[in-house]
């Protein structure tokens, strides 16, 4: 499914794990890929800054920038950037020298940490939709699937050796009779029944219909 900025979309908010758990909910991908998950807005620490965070998060760090100016000692150490005893600076991206307590320097940090999971796109682009995950027939196979499709890929990857002529046609990439190479990706030389090539082919023809994005 292609979306749109303006498109409604049927996403997943992620509980954790890499896709395919969570609620289904309607959103609007007002701000792209930057798009908060219901629940989450933009920290704005400074303009540009799309960290998503609860809202009452937001408001310690507008909090944060208004008292900013009674926190620094000007004719300290690193001169209008020197915080005032008790204070460090934020570091909610680099160069935020705005002074706050130890505290919350420490959930800046985990907000970043967090940020990206908070996105209705928590894996960029290649966000799958609900009931699908990532194939992973190899490092950055991020075709999605049923988990049944994933579970088998692993499986024949484990059996891959089992299954390869080392003296035929193609040396260590020739298959025994009654196997092809699946072809799940560009130089993807595993043995597979036909069926399982076929199978992997429709997976690939229909990729965007089961990310999110399309």
């Amino acid at each position: 499914m292609r979306v749109s900025a303006k498109g409604f979309v049927v996403v997943l908010a992620l509980a954790g794990g890499f896709s395919g758990v969570g609620v289904v909910q309607a959103q609007e991908l007002h701000h792209g890929v930057d798009t908060c998950q219901n629940g989450y807005v933009w920290r704005e620490a400074a303009a540009g800054d799309r960290v998503c965070v609860t809202p009452a998060s937001r408001q310690r760090a507008a909090e944060d920038n208004a008292m900013a100016g009674g926190r620094i000692d000007p004719l300290g150490a690193y001169g209008p950037n020197t915080c005032v005893a008790g204070f460090v600076w934020r570091e909610a991206f680099a160069g935020d020298m705005v002074c706050v307590t130890p505290a919350v320097r420490s959930a800046t940090a985990e907000e970043n940490r967090l940020g990206q999971s908070r996105r209705v796109l928590a894996y960029g682009p290649d966000t799958c939709k609900q009931g699908f995950v990532w194939r992973e027939a190899a490092p950055g196979d991020h075709v999605c699937v049923v988990p049944a499709s994933r579970a088998r890929a692993q499986q024949e990857n484990a059996l891959a050796a089992s299954r390869v002529d080392p003296f035929g046609a193609y040396g260590p990439n020739t298959c025994l009779n009654g196997f092809v190479w699946r072809e799940a990706f560009a130089g993807d030389v595993v043995c597979v029944t036909p069926d399982v090539r076929t199978l992997v082919r429709d997976e690939n023809a229909n990729a965007r219909r089961t990310r999110i994005m399309g």
